[in-house]
């Protein structure tokens, strides 16, 4: 496997409470004996380096891949000194970087939509009577699946918004936006660079033109290891069919 990073440069990890934090910014001596060994003596199970409980660098399936080769171009793989990054909503997966730089970033007081507590529990069931049925949600939920069991570009084109933004979650909190054009790179490389065994539905809500959707994303990592990631999406009806306005990822079932 082979392991990017930026060479010269320096994160801060005092904090993991600066997890949260959209504006976090310090320092890690990559020239240090400490981090040299890390480098030297990563252990093979883990996901990705960690350092202080922080990620530096991904490893992709392709020993041979290059950083250019991503649909997103505003990835940051380890952080830069000086420069504001936010947790990438890919920080889970360790063949994808784990930050972002913050210049394509819009932070702002969200107030999201309806919790998941306020919808009813609805079927993707091709027996359901048709007055239960929301043949809109149906395809997006297809869709989902398709994009990533399949690897089917065009299917997670057609839940990704014209226009507008999309917010991010991190373990079921607003951490921030991204624009819709950018939201789709992002879901492109996931989807195009993971080996996916399945992308289960766990559970869908619904309230009048939208909804809420638990899911979970598993694959193989680079490893031959079966890992998952949980999706939190939320769904809304634009212009005949179901877009995605709201996208979080956990280690663990949020909803």
């Amino acid at each position: 496997m082979n392991y990017h990073s930026n060479t010269n440069i320096t994160v801060n990890v005092d904090s993991r409470s600066s997890h949260r934090s959209p504006n976090y910014r310090g320092v890690i001596n990559p020239n240090s004996m400490e981090f040299k060994a890390l480098r030297q003596d990563f252990p093979r199970q883990y996901n990705g380096l960690y350092y202080n409980g922080w990620r530096t660098g991904y490893y992709h399936y392709n020993q041979h891949w290059n950083d250019n080769y991503f649909w997103y171009p505003h990835y940051c793989s380890t952080p830069f000194f000086g420069v504001d990054f936010v947790i990438s909503p890919w920080y889970s997966y360790s063949f994808l970087p784990g930050y972002l730089t913050c210049d394509h970033i819009i932070v702002s007081n969200y107030r999201g939509y309806w919790g998941w507590n306020v919808g009813f529990v609805y079927i993707n069931d091709s027996h359901s009577s048709y007055y239960q049925r929301n043949q809109d949600l149906d395809y997006a939920l297809d869709d989902l699946q398709d994009g990533f069991e399949k690897r089917d570009f065009r299917a997670l084109e057609r839940v990704i918004p014209d226009d507008g933004r999309v917010a991010i979650f991190r373990d079921g909190r607003y951490d921030y936006s991204i624009s819709a054009d950018d939201f789709d790179d992002l879901i492109h490389d996931l989807s195009s660079n993971a080996d996916t065994d399945r992308y289960r539905i766990l559970e869908t809500r619904t309230s009048r033109d939208s909804a809420r959707i638990s899911a979970v994303h598993e694959y193989t990592d680079q490893w031959g290891n079966r890992q998952r990631v949980y999706h939190s999406i939320y769904l809304q009806e634009e212009h005949g069919r179901m877009v995605i306005r709201e996208f979080g990822t956990s280690d663990y079932r949020v909803w």
